[in-house]
């Protein structure tokens, strides 16, 4: 999808890194703040999603165990995926005046027929969407350039030609993750050996082919194309098409087929091509081509004033309409949606209600309580902490979702106990989230574990950007006043109770039913610099 072989042209700036471990480096803000956590924007292609799904379940078809509404089901997998990530995702569909023409076969202006069931799953997730004037693409490299997006996640190269600016592809979502490749366009514009600017990768789609012009120059294979691009030509085409007047056009594009002619006869490129000169045609390169890749139709592109840009905002995933979805679409029994809610779906769902995300209707959505059992590195090198959550809403907020309209035979207690019942210490987040949004209970813990705080399990490497313990300057002082305190490396700390760390869970599972849980391992913090 995209220009052909622009993939394998591109190097990307990180391999393999987890959308989790990219992301986290984009939280801002804290609880305090009024608006919550600020968590990365991405943009995502929604047909590149809904055209992949049908590809698989074509190869899977007829499978006994389908089930139903397979396209659906996968969808709602992909999306669950996607909210373990501390980002926020803004989905664009393609629009009635993308081209008409594209990999040589019309395009049906009609939507997907996917489209409305993902554009309800997005609203049950919290994820916002939009249609394109265009080309999904287009929206995204725009929003990209004006940094409404920090990135666009996109399996369709041509993102890079129109623009944008960071780019992640996809290449593995297995695992429950998805793993991720990045391409910087600053980075590739500076490739120490072909810098890969606009006007290059533009000369490489026309040569190459693409989504418009498939083929692209007969008989120009990729050896040829990359070595064409080390030279002068890309830059002159590029002078040609975005500055000559519509009577000088013809004229400078002879002369520009004419320079390539030469370069591929006279041997600069380190042999000779004179076929491939000889066949170049007189209307290589399209310049109707060249204006769709230059100046791609937006939602902003008739716009006489400043573009008024979409407004993301997200909200937390709404588990009463998500189990009702999985119960009528996919056909699931109460007992299934509860195992993979709390398997699957509580992840994201406490992750998002930390990072103090709105609910669809405007009400509150109490925070569930939480236990912090162990600190560990996941999904590659993010460090996370493994919680026990008990969360009574979530289950309530499943069970109404199950209850349909006119529907009794499923009662809100139909799980005898589960409301009180742990996570079962399987619920991962980040440590990043963590130690914006509850630094107390993360500084709590580390008082009491500090050879799992200072070395996670599965890692000899302390967490990179953040420590618990006071500066160097306060410690000093700190060890004058607690000698004791400051040779067990605890600082300006004073513990005031001496609760065992089983007392302390026996204490906390005993609270239950949604109940704020509060430490009774309390530490007292005193401020040398008070007066």
């Amino acid at each position: 999808m995209g220009v052909t072989d622009l993939w394998k042209l591109v190097s990307p700036t990180t391999q393999g890194q987890t959308l989790t471990e990219f992301a986290v480096g984009g939280l801002e803000g804290h609880v305090q703040d009024p608006g919550g956590v600020s968590m990365m924007a991405i943009g995502i292609d929604a047909s590149a999603w809904l055209y992949a799904v049908c590809k698989l379940q074509a190869f899977q078809f007829g499978h006994a165990q389908s089930g139903e509404n397979p396209e659906l089901r996968t969808l709602t997998y992909k999306l669950v995926t996607l909210a373990k990530a501390p980002v926020h995702a803004h989905f664009v569909f393609d629009g009635e005046d993308r081209p008409s023409m594209k990999h040589g076969k019309h395009v049906r202006s009609a939507p997907h027929w996917l489209t409305r069931g993902l554009q309800e799953l997005l609203q049950i997730f919290g994820f916002t969407w939009s249609t394109a004037k265009g080309e999904a693409e287009a929206d995204l490299a725009f929003l990209s350039k004006v940094g409404k997006i920090h990135v666009v996640l996109t399996e369709d190269s041509d993102v890079l030609l129109f623009g944008a600016k960071k780019v992640l592809r996809v290449t593995d979502n297995n695992d429950g993750m998805f793993k991720v490749d990045i391409y910087h366009a600053q980075a590739l514009s500076k490739d120490p050996h072909v810098p890969l600017t606009t006007s290059r990768l533009l000369l490489w789609a026309m040569l190459r082919g693409g989504d418009y012009n498939m083929g692209g120059l007969t008989g120009c294979g990729r050896q040829v194309s990359q070595a064409l691009l080390k030279g002068n030509l890309s830059d002159l085409l590029m002078q040609v098409v975005t500055s000559a007047t519509p009577a000088q056009l013809p004229g400078m594009l002879e002369t520009w087929r004419n320079c390539l002619r030469t370069v591929l006869r006279d041997g600069t490129l380190g042999r000779k091509y004179p076929t491939l000169a000889a066949s170049i045609p007189a209307d290589f390169p399209s310049i109707d081509i060249i204006r769709l890749y230059l100046y791609p139709i937006t939602s902003w592109s008739e716009a006489g004033e400043p573009p008024v840009l979409p407004r993301f905002l997200p909200t937390q995933p709404d588990l009463e309409c998500l189990a009702k979805f999985c119960k009528t679409h996919l056909g699931w029994l109460p007992e299934k949606v509860h195992k993979y809610f709390r398997k699957s779906v509580w992840p994201a769902a406490f992750m998002r209600a930390l990072c103090q995300l709105p609910t669809s209707d405007g009400s509150a959505l109490l925070k569930p309580s939480f236990l912090i059992n162990d600190h560990k590195i996941f999904e590659g090198d993010v460090s996370t902490y493994r919680l026990t959550v008990y969360a009574p809403s979530f289950i309530k907020a499943t069970n109404c979702g199950l209850q349909t309209d006119g529907d009794s035979s499923i009662s809100l207690k139909s799980h005898p106990g589960e409301e009180s019942s742990p996570s079962e210490g399987k619920i991962l987040i980040p440590a990043r989230v963590m130690q914006i949004t509850s630094p107390e209970d993360v500084m709590n813990f580390s008082d009491r574990n500090p050879h799992l705080s200072n070395h996670p399990t599965g890692s000899s490497m302390p967490p990179p950007d953040w420590h618990p313990w006071p500066s160097a300057q306060y410690a000093v002082v700190a060890a004058i006043v607690w000698p004791e305190s400051a040779n067990r490396g605890q600082g300006s700390r004073i513990e005031t109770h001496s609760n065992s760390d089983d007392d302390l869970e026996r204490e906390v599972a005993s609270k239950g039913k949604g109940k704020e849980l509060y430490d009774k391992k309390a530490l007292e913090i005193i401020d040398l610099t008070a007066d």
